[in-house]
């Protein structure tokens, strides 16, 4: 049996504001919609009175499979999308890093951390998951931080490419500095 998960992204034909050029694209930058976590949003469009006329505007699969040949499997679809300059940044169950154009849907960039092929760990109870990444923004670079087993890596948010900058050529390992050994695997 085949483990699919989608992202859909729903609109409203009975809207007005949502079929002309006036309405706009609302971010949602951190996972709780703001760095407080209240989850809320004030739009205001979608109501009980409407929401029954919702359509899919466009789907895209993770297209994330069982990988046999690591013993790994994914686990469930838990990520929260960020939503930053019409871009929807999203991770996957094996912590891979998809871009996506909020309009359409179309799939700007991935990147694969490759991480867990590394611990010869198998899968976790429950298969691999990802809950999302994070952001930050310097004048006009936007960079993604992903947290994928031990490693932290920062992307360029516009490409997708390693920041080589950022610690040891992109990436640094969660598991120094601590005074203590860290078990890795």
């Amino acid at each position: 049996m085949k483990r699919l998960c989608a992202l859909a992204i729903a609109a409203s034909t009975a809207l007005p504001s949502a079929q002309d050029d006036t309405s706009r694209m609302v971010e949602w930058p951190y996972v709780g919609a703001e760095q407080s976590h209240t989850k809320y949003s004030a739009l205001a469009d979608i109501d009980r009175t409407n929401v029954a006329d919702l359509e899919i505007a466009w789907e895209w699969d993770a297209g994330e499979l069982p990988l046999p040949e690591y013993g790994t499997r994914p686990g469930r679809f838990e990520a929260t999308p960020l939503m930053i300059d019409d871009t929807l940044y999203v991770s996957t169950m094996y912590a891979r890093v998809v871009a996506l154009d909020a309009e359409t849907g179309a799939e700007r960039w991935r990147f694969d951390p490759e991480t867990f092929r590394y611990g010869g760990e198998g899968t976790p109870p429950g298969g691999f998951k990802h809950r999302g990444v994070a952001y930050w923004r310097d004048g006009g670079h936007l960079r993604l931080f992903l947290n994928s087993r031990y490693w932290l890596y920062a992307l360029d948010a516009a490409t997708g490419q390693i920041v080589g900058s950022f610690g040891d050529g992109g990436r640094i390992a969660l598991t120094e500095g601590h005074g203590r050994d860290v078990l890795r695997d």
